[in-house]
């Protein structure tokens, strides 16, 4: 019986390793690849994936913005945004030309000038204020959702500068390799995955002396569908 567990168990650890190396992706080689050719296979990746999840953090004169989006080629997106120095926060949700926006007491009084903004409070409270991409106060979120107009206007910045291979590093608990860009005083590092497809992971760089950064997570996955219920959200055309 001793042996027959033994046996057993040398079985069960045999299968749980082939299991676990099964599910492992398998390394691309790109580490061994130019800076260059490291730079467009993530630029091809990034410029070609339906949708992605980007968390970004950004410093500027007034602080921090950060932004947590789910978004897609379609304009679909479901994500947050919070402002620096108090400005508050907002959850944003849009699903074709529909948009929803959760905004807090901050970030309300941040946008829109008092005492228009207390009144604006005081209706919306804990609700979602919905209108359309066609609405003046929203259009600002109808490209912010658009996965194509972000992989127009940032993935063409990865193809500028001088290019240097750095270290390899992991990026939530993905491997990948380092590769710098340098133009003028102002420096981008890519962090390019050495497994599975060799995507972008991370950007982050200091650019007019603002640092950034930017994580890339969940390519191809679907923008969650749900939307506010018409009882949770208040129409636009409501403020005044």
């Amino acid at each position: 019986m001793a042996r027959f567990r033994k046996a057993a168990a040398a079985l069960a650890a045999g299968c749980s390793a082939a299991l676990l190396t099964g599910l492992a992706p398998a390394g691309n080689g790109i580490e061994d690849e130019s800076p260059r050719a490291i730079v467009d296979k993530a630029r091809t990746e990034l410029t070609q994936a339906r949708s992605v999840h980007m968390v970004a953090h950004a410093d500027g004169e007034k602080g921090a913005t950060t932004l947590d989006l789910r978004f897609d080629v379609d304009g679909n997106c479901a994500g947050s945004v919070s402002l620096p120095r108090g400005g508050g926060r907002a959850e944003i949700v849009k699903r074709g030309q529909d948009i929803w926006v959760k905004p807090d007491g901050a970030f309300l009084r941040s946008q829109v000038p008092a005492p228009a903004a207390d009144g604006a409070a005081a209706l919306i409270g804990d609700r979602w204020l919905h209108g359309t991409s066609d609405n003046v106060l929203l259009r600002k979120l109808t490209d912010v959702c658009d996965l194509k107009d972000f992989q127009r206007a940032y993935a063409s910045r990865l193809t500028t500068g001088q290019l240097r291979k750095g270290a390899l590093a992991t990026v939530g608990g993905t491997p990948a390799v380092t590769v710098t860009g340098t133009r003028g005083g102002d420096t981008a590092t890519f962090y390019v995955a050495t497994a599975g497809e060799p995507r972008l992971l991370r950007l982050e760089g200091r650019e007019d002396g603002r640092s950034a950064r930017a994580d890339f997570l969940e390519y191809g996955a679907p923008v969650p569908a749900r939307t506010p219920p018409p009882g949770q959200s208040v129409d636009i055309s409501e403020l005044r």
